[in-house]
């Protein structure tokens, strides 16, 4: 069964088809002046079902979805929700484990500190899943933001990666998308440790 090994490799490669595939979208995203988190979302979708041979939730055995309520570790003090709703989940490709995702993309306008402290919140739940229950091998945050400086988009971002606290296991890409001044992404994710043997299957959604 087809999975992926890395979500960030993967957004980059996503990233890179639009300079090969659709040169029109950078530039018409740079030009939006709001959200456009759920085209992105299947976008990504789309693109890992074609790009790279995932199965989609019509299938028997799905490899990748959208929205799905992952469970969090209840025993983390401050946890104040059992599941969190994620934007993505991929089958890893060991197979029998997922990544769990979640999308952001702020814009550089007077909503960026909202939208960044969502994305920090989201990577906090992300770092903190029900690791054995639901098969977890990556927790990540995708931020693609339109119309930010260099110094900006690293503040932002250090935030985020800040709000979680030590985190063992992560990692963190980022990117320009060239040709487009301020369309920059950002993956943030943890590894979870391998968990012991069990059936391979997918989600229940």
């Amino acid at each position: 069964m087809p999975g992926i090994s890395d979500v960030a490799t993967a957004f980059s490669n996503f990233m890179r088809s639009w300079e090969a595939d659709r040169k029109h979208l950078p530039s018409s995203v740079s030009a939006l002046a709001n959200g456009f988190e759920g085209w992105l979302k299947f976008e990504f979708y789309f693109w890992l079902i074609h790009a790279c041979g995932l199965r989609g939730p019509d299938s028997e055995l799905a490899d990748v979805g959208v929205e799905y309520k992952v469970a969090l570790d209840q025993r983390w003090a401050q946890m104040d929700i059992a599941t969190k709703q994620c934007d993505l989940w991929i089958r890893d490709s060991d197979e029998k484990r997922f990544h769990f995702i979640e999308l952001k993309t702020p814009f550089a306008n007077g909503n960026q500190g909202k939208m960044f402290n969502s994305a920090a919140m989201d990577y906090w739940y992300m770092t903190r899943l029900k690791a054995q229950a639901e098969r977890v091998a990556t927790g990540s945050v995708i931020i693609l933001g339109v119309n930010f400086d260099e110094a900006c988009w690293e503040a932002h971002v250090d935030g985020v990666e800040k709000y979680a606290g030590y985190v063992e296991h992560s990692s963190r890409k980022s990117d320009r998308i060239p040709g487009i001044p301020g369309l920059r992404w950002a993956v943030l994710t943890m590894r979870y440790p391998p968990l012991r043997e069990m059936p391979v299957s997918g989600p229940i959604v």
